[in-house]
């Protein structure tokens, strides 16, 4: 459960780095254009602007529906990206299990710490 979670927080943290680097290139780009226009320029094509503005070129209902496949579509990659996240986390973390610590055995699906005690039998069968 904790490993999900990390894999969240990573995959939100990933998406929002990627995310504030897309808006903040399309601010500049906005920003160079903005100061390299000039007000003659803006007037003589102030018709194209206005008509952007007034024209709406899909209706509400194709909207929403685009809006609602385009949320969906969002949310499913964020799941992809956390279930392959929580994979490589769960890889690393097998790895880092996978030695032997010094002066320890396993048997059965227990550690055992190598000395004959009671603790430590395995249970019936497994030898």
């Amino acid at each position: 459960m904790a490993r999900k979670i990390a894999a969240r927080l990573i995959v939100a943290v990933l998406l929002g780095i990627v995310t504030g680097y897309a808006v903040g290139k399309s601010l500049a780009s906005d920003a160079a254009k903005g100061s390299s226009l000039t007000l003659k320029e803006y007037v003589d094509d102030f018709e194209n602007h206005k008509k952007d503005l007034l024209e709406s070129g899909t209706p509400l209902a194709a909207a929403i529906v685009v809006g609602v496949l385009m949320v969906t579509v969002a949310l499913g990659l964020y799941e992809l990206l956390v279930l392959a996240v929580d994979k490589v986390l769960a890889a690393l973390d097998r790895r880092r299990d996978v030695g032997m610590q010094p002066g320890r055995r396993r048997r059965g699906k227990a550690w055992t710490c190598g000395l004959r005690c009671d603790h430590n039998q395995p249970a019936e069968g497994i030898r």
